[in-house]
């Protein structure tokens, strides 16, 4: 029968992504506050929905990091005695990758087609 418990290498190894998806989401939950703060002095309809819709996705992605840091705590917690708390945590950890992926997607064509239009007027 197989073991499901962490060796102390491993152990460490998910700790140390813990700690770093929860450093992750602490950081992008004070960005949303700053984005937030820096709405309310931005002039212009346009520029206003765009500093707040970025500062809600900036909110979602700490969200997400906060939860999968979560997460992985409550595997380690476990001591390895339930591989479905791992799965849940790598769940978790995918979700989080995948809204930063199609956010930095989201921000390049903006950009790109921002700058488009630039040159053209």
């Amino acid at each position: 029968m197989e073991s499901t418990e962490f060796s102390r290498e491993q152990h460490r190894e998910l700790d140390s992504l813990r700690a770093v998806l929860r450093n992750i989401g602490v950081v992008l939950f004070l960005l949303s506050g700053a984005l937030a703060f820096g709405t309310l002095f931005t002039e212009g309809s346009g520029r206003v929905v765009v500093s707040a819709s970025i500062a809600v996705l900036t909110f979602i992605l700490g969200i997400l990091s906060y939860s999968a840091s979560v997460s992985f705590r409550r595997t380690l917690a476990l001591e390895g005695k339930d591989p479905e708390q791992l799965l849940y945590a790598l769940k978790d950890l995918r979700l989080f990758l995948l809204w930063f992926g199609w956010i930095i997607v989201g921000l390049f064509l903006f950009s790109f087609f921002g700058a488009f239009a630039i040159l053209l007027s």
